[in-house]
Parts: C-alpha cells; structure tokens; sequence
C-alpha cells in the first residue's frame, strides 16, 4: 500500500524542528519559501505536515502502538511493562516528566509548525499557479485542526500559534482553551467546502476529504458537549453516502481487506507498506509481552448476543460459560481462556491451539485479538496494517450520543446503533431494547462506543468527557490462572470442572483524583523552559 506519510529527507531538513515546540528556522537549509517553486513541491511540503498524525518513520517500538497505548491508560486494559511509559497514567502517578507526554506534546505542535510554515509559505508564493493550492491550503487546516484537537483533549488550555516560529514571541502563555476551539473550528470550516469527496488518482489516498473534515468537526463538537452541532456535522458525513460499515468486524482490521476498508468505512487512516515502512504492533499487542492486557471490566461490558447487557436477568448469560452466546464482537476483539486459534507469528501453523497455552495466562487472562493478524509470520518485516484513526462507526456512534443528548431517543438514534449491532449479527437495539428513556439510552451508547471503538485509543477521552473517572478507574481485575489449569478446558458450553474456574482477581491498584486527572502535565521541559507556561493543577 501507498503511503504518503513516507517522506524524503528533504522534509526533515525544510520543518526541521528544536527543543521546544516552536520549530526554528535554521540559516543554513532551505526555508519553505525558497523551495516552493511548483506544485510537486508544495506537496512534498504539505506531506511533511501528514506526517505528524502518527509517529511514523521511526524504529522505536513504543512509539509505534500509538495509539492503542491510549488504552492501557484507561480501565480497558492494564500494561504490567512499567518501562513502556503508560502504567503511571492508570494508577494516577504520572508525572511531567514522562516520555509520552513528551511524545504527544512535541508530535502535535511539530505538526502544528509545519502547517503553519506550509501556509504561509503558500500565501507568500502568490506567483505559484494551480489549481491544487486551494485543496492544499484545506488540507493543511484541517491537520492543524487535528493537531490542537488532540492537544486541549489532553492538555486543556495551550499556546495558540498560528505563525511560523517567531524568537520575539519564544514563550508563549497558555491560551484558554475556548479560544483554541473557535480556532480549530474556523479552520475546519474554512477546509470543508474546498475539500473533495474522494480521490480518482490512487496516489491520492489517504489524503483528507469532506467527509474525514466533517467527522473530525462531530467529534470536535461532541467532546465539547456542543449536541445539536455535533449530531449536525456527523449526520452532513452520514448523507455524504461516500461510507458504508465494512461487513465484516474482525476482518475491518486485517491487511488483507484494506482496499475494501478504504472503499467503505475508513475516513481517516495512516498507510503503513510491509518492508519499506512496516507498521509492526502486531508483536506488542500479541506477542509474550504482558503489555494491553483487557480487563475483565471491559470483557464484562460486551453485551450478550440478543442484545442484552449481562446483568440482565433475561440475558441468558452463564457464569460457568461466561465467553459463549456474547456479542460477537468480544471474539473478534479479545482472546479470551479457551479460545481456539491458530498463530503462524511462533510456529502454531498446523494444529489449533488454545489460548492459555501461550504461557500469558496468569497476567489477567486475556489479550487483544483486534488488529491481529494470525497468518502473520514474520512479525518485525512484512506487517503493513494500516491504521484507522477516524472510521465510520464512530461517525453513527457520534451521532447517536449526540442527538439523544439533544433531544432524545428517536427513531435516528436506534437506526444508528442497530447498524453497528447488524453488521456483527446480534439482535438489534430497536428489538432488544426498544422504549428506552433518554437516560438509559445514553448508558447504551456509552457502552456501545466502548466495545465498538476499544484498542482505537478513545476510551480515555471519553472517560474525561463524561467526567466517570473515579466510577471506572478502579482496580482492575482479570482471571486468576491457578483456577485455569492448562489443557484442562471443559469446551465450549460444557461449564466449569474442578481444574477450570473463573475466579476473579485484582491485577492492579488503581487510583484517580477528579481534580487532576483529567488532565496530563504540561512536559517538564516546557515548563523549564518557557517562565509563561503554567502547569496543570496538582502536577508541581
């Protein structure tokens, strides 16, 4: 697969970047007005500024599981690898100094510095003639759009930069984060008109279109509470009919059916190619590691497959088979005690195996199964999933939330659901729980965004949204393996025997305080350096 994130070095030397999140303008290179003479140029240019939507082109493991890592921070899964940076989050010891905080601070205002200098350099080069700089000039809004999302997400209030590095102005304050909204949607607004629906020529895929603009802008609105605008935007993409849900749940994240994924679901996505630019976070997600452990809260969150959560009575759910008869979107999501599969990654190409003989069972029981590729041998070489950072369930999922908020439960808000639920097969909404009150609908979607969207890397904004924190970041909790005995599975339905058991434990101590976690720390060294910059409450 094509993918236009890979850029020449030429870039790198162009939106060369410091220290600190300003980039410099270094005497010595070519600044991006003298090398944007011609069309191919500016996007070259405008390629560099895609480049900071995910942290591409680097060899460092850790970095490359953005952004499933965001998972692990949230009461979805759980990292016994303290090293890997995303353990302090959970339990509510993250301090400023920590690598990932860092990693998401400088990517994003990195990628800030370069739509800003694109634009400029753009509005500067008024001899530049084509008709290609309009769409350009939108595609670079919207990244820089994309970009400050993702910073008041986490950080709440930041600097506001709308120009290219300037020393007069080094140390810039925070900006309160309303501001930054109204400018994240100006620029969006200003981009959706220009953008195309889709791309004719293939080299063209992967870039930004209306409906990614649109989506983008209903989730914008949606994490601001702002319900009647963000049910508008996210209905504008729905009657786009540009996207459609992709069949088949377990298959919409396998390399295999990218092309169809493209055609249908994906809206915005980073392209991964094996061997050139492997993608490699099948190992991480899957391998011997005891990192993006779920946890039985969220394995207990899949409803069954009539569509009833299992706290209901008329459920039909079996403590003794508690992984039968589910939605069957926890199969496809998560490997679970019993499970048959077949890995080529080590070796298990012939015979099916059983989960617990991976030797992972006594770190909580389950690991993802999403984004797995069991056919895949050589791991570190030949993986070249893309990764899906706007898909199209989100857009039904922002609608549903947002017009039930608005103005209740009606027939759009079941429609929306029910599509989610008949791609997998499982009894719809409307049938399983019709009559609901705007309350009851809002848990349903709630829950729906959590098993539909998990390993996505949206839980955690979510739980920030919805102010749930000190409900759900708790200890987490996993199976107990003395109770799992090796080969000693009953099989499917055949209950629990007096080698297998489902005995709950705590696999970590969790702990959340309202009053700051919400929120990262500004990084250590933005504080150091910039006497402006004021750290979020509770981090000094």
């Amino acid at each position: 697969m094509k993918k236009i994130l890979s850029l020449p070095f030429l870039v790198i030397l162009l939106f060369s970047c410091s220290k600190e999140f300003l980039d410099r303008k270094p005497l010595d290179f070519a600044s991006p007005e003298t090398y944007l003479t011609g069309e191919n140029q500016a996007e070259i240019l405008l390629n560099g500024v895609y480049n900071k939507i995910d942290f591409g082109n680097t060899g460092d493991v850790y970095q490359m599981v953005y952004p499933f890592i965001l998972d692990v921070m949230s009461d979805n899964a759980y990292d016994y690898s303290v090293w890997e940076g995303a353990t302090d989050f959970a339990r509510g010891q993250v301090s400023a100094d920590n690598f990932r905080v860092g990693w998401k601070w400088d990517g994003n205002y990195q990628g800030i510095a370069r739509a800003n200098a694109f634009l400029e350099a753009i509005a500067k080069k008024t001899d530049l003639v084509s008709d290609k700089i309009p769409r350009f000039i939108a595609e670079a809004k919207f990244l820089r759009a994309y970009f400050y999302n993702d910073l008041i997400t986490f950080f709440g209030d930041v600097p506001l930069i709308l120009t290219s590095g300037n020393l007069d102005d080094a140390q810039p304050s925070r900006t309160p984060k309303a501001d930054v909204v109204t400018q994240i949607l100006k620029d969006i607004d200003d981009a959706i008109p220009v953008l195309p629906l889709k791309y004719v020529d293939s080299k063209d895929q992967g870039r930004i279109t209306k409906g990614a603009a649109l989506a983008l802008k209903a989730r914008i609105l949606l994490y601001q509470s702002r319900w009647e605008a963000a049910a508008a935007a996210a209905k504008a993409c729905m009657d786009l009919n540009v996207y459609s849900l992709f069949p088949d749940y377990r298959g919409l994240f396998l390399e295999k059916n990218e092309d169809a994924v493209t055609a249908s679901e994906a809206v915005l996505q980073v392209y991964y190619t094996p061997i050139t630019n492997p993608s490699f976070f099948n190992t991480p997600l899957m391998a011997w590691w005891p990192s993006y452990l779920p946890t039985l809260q969220l394995v207990n969150s899949y409803y069954m497959a009539n569509g009833l959560p299992i706290t209901d009575p008329n459920s039909g759910y079996d403590p003794e088979n508690p992984f039968m008869d589910r939605d069957p979107r926890f199969a496809a999501s998560i490997y679970y005690p019993g499970q048959s599969m077949k890995l080529a990654m080590w070796g298990y190409t012939a015979d099916t195996v059983r989960f617990e003989h991976l030797g992972i069972m006594g770190l909580g029981g389950f690991k993802p199964r999403k984004w797995i590729n069991e056919g895949l041998v050589d791991i570190n070489n030949t993986e070249g999933t893309n990764k899906l950072f706007i898909r199209y369930a989100e857009v039904l999922l922002t609608y549903a939330e947002a017009k039930n908020e608005a103005s209740g439960p009606d027939a759009s808000v079941y429609a929306a659901i029910d599509q989610l639920r008949n791609r997998v097969g499982m009894t719809t909404l409307s049938a399983a729980m019709s009559g609901l009150t705007k309350d009851k609908m809002r848990e349903v979607i709630r829950n729906e965004r959590r098993i539909e969207l998990a390993f996505e890397g949206l839980r955690f904004p979510d739980i920030q949204r919805w102010k749930i924190g000190p409900q759900v970041m708790v200890n987490t909790l996993g199976l107990d393996a003395a109770y799992l005995k090796t080969y000693k599975y009953p099989g499917d339905h055949q209950g629990i025997t007096a080698d297998w058991s489902y005995v709950t434990k705590v696999i970590d101590t969790r702990s959340f305080n309202p009053s700051r976690d919400y929120l990262w720390p500004i990084p250590r060294k933005e504080i150091n350096s910039n006497k402006k910059m004021v750290q979020n409450p509770y981090y000094d």
